[in-house]
């Protein structure tokens, strides 16, 4: 959700979203600085990344010994990269990020030395694409927790609407072309036969992500990703859009007010007992 860790939704969409998540290690029960089990050459992140409630919900839901296979979409500035490789420490982890400033990020603090990281966008077609590059007019009512114009939370493959209106000292002024490509053309060139979850944090283009990725979804487990009733970006799909242009059944494990956590029915069958202690709450 760009917010780097947002809990359940857009950095923006609320002023106060980022001093209310609880720090990664009072809350994960796979904490490697409680076990000693992880050092991460991670520069930046101040010894801890902030903490979503997904966290503990995936957890809960794909073991975290295991050799899962997860794709990270809109990796940002490498903090939600940094959480679920600490969450999943035994996890194949391939992150996409197409924006050359957070890629800058991500490399400078060591983030991909920890996943496989992909300098590109995830879309409905392999090549390249216009990306609309974010920043922030500090001349503007900015948030607090904004420090520099160097914004770049809110870059996209689709074209701002009703993003400009509701922050207007978010600006989008550039445009850069950048390497776009399906997610089916990179699941069948790594020869990955099964993914446990993708991650979709794309500011408003998950029909284009969706679009390149009927093939990837279909052997998917667990998909995670924003969802707009409203026109942030132009096309936004909102959460039924979304669950109808999934290949098979699906179902939602849990809704957050931007964000939702959807299980695989046909692929994965009846809920188990924690799915549904889940989908209940």
């Amino acid at each position: 959700p760009r917010a780097s860790g947002a809990d359940g939704g857009d950095r923006l969409r609320g002023s106060t979203a980022h001093t209310e998540r609880t720090p990664f290690f009072q809350s994960n029960p796979h904490d490697g600085r409680a076990h000693g089990r992880y050092e991460y050459p991670c520069r930046g992140m101040n010894g801890a990344s902030p903490m979503n409630p997904i966290y503990p919900i995936l957890s809960s839901l794909l073991d975290p010994a295991a050799r899962l296979n997860i794709i990270e979409c809109g990796a940002h500035d490498g903090s939600d990269s940094y959480s679920l490789r600490r969450t999943f420490p035994h996890a194949s982890i391939f992150s996409f990020e197409p924006d050359p400033r957070n890629i800058a990020k991500i490399r400078e603090r060591g983030i991909d030395r920890i996943v496989d990281l992909n300098a590109a966008a995830v879309g409905d077609r392999d090549g390249t694409a216009p990306f609309h590059l974010s920043s922030a007019n500090m001349a503007k009512d900015c948030p607090a927790w904004i420090r520099s114009p160097e914004w770049s939370g809110s870059s996209s493959l689709k074209q701002p609407v009703e993003h400009l209106e509701r922050h207007p000292w978010c600006e989008f002024n550039q445009t850069l072309d950048v390497p776009i490509l399906k997610l089916d053309t990179f699941q069948t060139t790594k020869g990955i036969a099964n993914l446990d979850l993708i991650w979709a944090d794309v500011q408003g283009a998950e029909d284009l992500l969706i679009a390149g990725a009927q093939k990837a979804l279909a052997t998917t487990s667990y998909f995670y990703t924003e969802y707009g009733e409203t026109q942030e970006y132009a096309g936004q799909l909102g959460l039924a859009q979304i669950m109808t242009r999934l290949p098979g059944i699906w179902e939602v494990v849990r809704q957050f007010p931007y964000d939702v956590l959807l299980r695989n029915v046909s692929k994965l069958g009846k809920a188990n007992a924690t799915e549904t202690r889940l989908m209940a709450a």
